[in-house]
């Protein structure tokens, strides 16, 4: 089973499976509002080029979602917010 990187194309779910130093075999690029078919094990979601619309936040909810058996996450986690080290 593979896991999902989306973003707004084809082309920039691909750069950031490179970008992120993924592997090719395990993740496929997937772009909001395609029709899926397939399930995933995880998805990372990469913030739309043109700005983030409720059409984006309902694919997620209602098509990505059911086809979800792990976790999705919006950032790699091994990245920290700047301020969380201080007290």
């Amino acid at each position: 089973m593979v896991s999902a990187m989306v973003a707004s194309s084809k082309t920039q779910a691909e750069a950031m499976i490179r970008w992120q130093r993924l592997d090719p075999t395990e993740w496929v690029p997937v772009v909001y509002g395609q029709q899926l078919s397939n399930l995933y094990q995880h998805a990372k979601l990469i913030r739309p080029s043109e700005g983030v619309f409720k059409e984006h936040a309902d694919w997620v909810m209602g098509k990505l979602l059911p086809h979800l058996c792990l976790t999705v996450t919006t950032v790699p986690p091994h990245w920290k917010i700047p301020q969380e080290h201080v007290d």
